[in-house]
């Protein structure tokens, strides 16, 4: 069994979730300041912002990989300022369209429901201009619970709870 197998917090056909390591940080930095990704996150982070996230605490982080090992994304569990338990995301342009924020996105939510068994559900915001993202939020099963302004732009909070039956979000 390979280092990656054993890693993998969850698979699916085509990605593997894994915690972050620190050989992921190039990846994890231009996540952080590139102005197409960041384009809703409230643009890119100034330097010294990514020198403060390099040597920060990257637990609930997952990176996605494909089974061959290259990053396509990154999906991060833990909790938003109401308490919630809350799902935030980004993936690398060149991969978009291709499903893998989806089928990623799909997978957290389970993991979440797992690691969480607290949680009555899980919630994700996103800027209301950011079409890619509310169309994958709602393909997700998520309703839209709130709307608010925020960082001077208009924000909407995603909402799923947890499957019925599920003891601790098994069976996702």
């Amino acid at each position: 069994m390979s280092t990656e197998s054993r890693e993998a917090l969850a698979r699916t056909e085509r990605l593997v979730l894994r915690d972050v390591r620190s050989s992921d940080l190039p990846v994890l930095e231009r996540m952080w300041q590139d102005p197409v990704m960041r384009r809703y996150l409230g643009g890119p982070v100034s330097d010294d912002v990514a020198a403060e996230r390099r040597v920060g605490d990257h637990t609930g982080g997952l990176m996605v990989t494909r089974s061959s090992g290259e990053i396509v994304g990154w999906c991060h569990l833990g909790r938003y300022r109401t308490g919630d338990l809350e799902l935030s995301y980004v993936f690398l342009p060149e991969w978009w369209g291709r499903g893998y924020a989806r089928e990623a996105c799909t997978t957290a939510i389970g993991l979440a429901f797992d690691r969480f068994p607290d949680a009555p559900r899980l919630i994700a915001v996103t800027q209301e201009a950011n079409g890619r993202s509310v169309r994958l939020l709602e393909a997700l099963g998520m309703v839209r619970v709130d709307a608010f302004e925020e960082f001077n732009a208009r924000q909407v909070m995603y909402a799923i709870g947890r499957p019925v039956g599920s003891i601790r979000g098994v069976g996702r």
